[in-house]
Order: structure tokens, then sequence, then C-alpha cells
């Protein structure tokens, strides 16, 4: 496994890099082959958001990412929990790929050098809890709604006074459908289509 590990407004000691490292090999048990995993620690310098301290780890993986992030007030508890987010979408990716039967040449032979019977009991349960909830969510609500042309600063202001993560406009300068979002680093972002 190669992980690349970046800090965030956060001194990343040895201890901290150990730490994440143990705990992603944990994850890495499900596959025997190299991935590569990139590590983002991070800490909220805004003293009104309470968990500030975050975990993102993004894993390719046989041509798929597979990402988790967890926020909590202590940089470890944020590790642990990502770490298991990973661990579980790690099991539930290799459940499904291998139920539906597309084994490669190297999958059987990275599964023959696998202790599989340590993972059959972890797996079964995933399978298990894969037949019981719905395999693909569902849209359950549609909203409608007009879209007024203004610009992207006013766009903004609206996303606050309506308390929402995103907001959607026709930008009055371009004519096209934007949308506004809200950053982690407290700051706005702006989607524009391609032309």
């Amino acid at each position: 496994m190669h992980v690349k590990v970046t800090g965030r407004n956060i001194d990343l000691t040895p201890a901290l890099k150990d730490y994440l490292l143990e705990k992603l090999k944990r994850a890495q048990k499900h596959f025997d082959y190299p991935c590569e995993v990139n590590a983002l620690l991070s800490v909220a310098k805004n003293p009104s958001i309470a968990n500030n301290q975050t975990a993102e780890v993004t894993l390719k993986i046989n041509g798929s990412v597979i990402r988790g992030e967890e926020s909590t007030e202590n940089m470890y508890a944020s590790i642990d929990l990502v770490a298991d987010k990973i661990e579980r979408q790690l099991r539930k990716y290799k459940t499904r790929y291998w139920q539906k039967g597309h084994k490669s040449n190297s999958h059987r032979a990275t599964s023959e050098i696998a202790d599989v019977g340590a993972q059959e009991d972890s797996d079964s349960e995933v399978i298990k809890a894969l037949k019981q909830e719905e395999m693909h969510p569902k849209i359950v609500r549609s909203k409608r709604f007009t879209l007024k042309p203004m610009t992207p600063e006013e766009a903004a202001a609206h996303m606050d006074l309506l308390g929402h993560d995103f907001f959607m406009f026709i930008n009055a300068q371009s004519g096209q459908v934007n949308t506004v979002y809200h950053r982690r680093d407290s700051n706005y972002g702006l989607i524009e289509p391609e032309v």
C-alpha cells in the first residue's frame, strides 16, 4: 500500500502518521495487490466549528475510488472513524465485486494467497447486510423552484439567508445556470457549466 499523507493547519508528527498507517493497514487486508492511498488530515481554524479535526482518505483500487471523511474534536478519533468507514466500504466493494463474478486472473491469484478463512465471517456478515438493505439509493423527494437571475455574490447571500449548503441560480452575467456552495474553508465555491 502506497500512502501519501498531507496535513493542513496541523503538524504531522511521526506518531500521528504511524497511527494513521496502522489503522489503514487493517483496511487493506481485504486486498493483497497494491493500492494508492491519499490521506488529508486537517484542522479548521474557525472556532465556531465544534468538530474541527478532519481525516479524509481516498483510496484508488482496481480502477475504483473509495473515499471516506470523518470530523471530530480529536484527530485520533477522526482517524479511527475514517479507517472504520474505509474498511466497511472496501468489504462492500469486495463483496459486490465477487458476487457479480467479475474475478480476473489477478484477483484469483491474490485470493489464493489471501487468508480467506479469516475473512469468511466478516464477508458473510456484509452479504447479509447488503441483502437486507437497499442496494441503490432512491430519489425520495423532488423540489421545483423558479431560478432568478443574480450575481454569484447575491446567490451566496441568499444561500446564507436560507441556511442551505448550496444554491442554484441563473448567472446574470452569463445567463447560464450556476450553483454556489459552502466550502470547508468557510469560503464559497461556484460551479459553472463548461461551454
